[in-house]
């Protein structure tokens, strides 16, 4: 796996959530590309976008500021997220910051529509942003939901 090694042998292809841990001038080159520098160039971007949400830069279709953001995903891709926001909504360090103040965080990971009502109940649909959390963009349940939401 550190190697990025072909080991998933169901999807033919490499593990490499190992690179989201390597610091930024680590290489790990995988079909001649450099996933270590491909990962940290897409956390830049994703943290660049979450500051222009969190600042008010960036708007719902209507122009008001997203004060909601629900995250679509199941399997990994909801639990580690899940993990991540459990853990650090009890951190005073976290607790203390201005950036998400006043912001609220749902998870959608199963289909059922009560799951839906219960993950999107009293949200106002023009702060709220959706974001769909999967590797491939491809699983049943997600895109489901990913629809649902739209």
């Amino acid at each position: 796996m550190m190697k990025g090694e072909k080991i998933n042998n169901t999807e033919g292809r490499s593990v490499l959530h190992t690179a989201l841990r390597r610091p930024r001038e680590d290489v790990l080159m995988v079909n001649g590309q450099n996933v270590v520098k491909d990962v940290h160039e897409t956390l830049d971007r994703i943290r660049a976008y979450s500051e222009r949400i969190r600042s008010g830069e960036i708007t719902g279709a209507t122009g008001k500021a997203l004060k909601n953001i629900v995250a679509i995903g199941i399997g990994g891709s909801f639990l580690g997220p899940e993990f991540v926001y459990e853990a650090l909504r009890f951190d005073s360090k976290c607790r203390e910051a201005s950036f998400a103040r006043g912001m609220k965080l749902r998870f959608l990971a199963n289909v059922d529509p009560t799951d839906f009502y219960r993950a999107t109940e009293g949200l106002n649909i023009e702060e709220t942003l959706f974001v769909i959390v999967s590797k491939t963009f491809t699983t049943a349940e997600t895109m489901l939901n990913a629809r649902t939401c739209r």
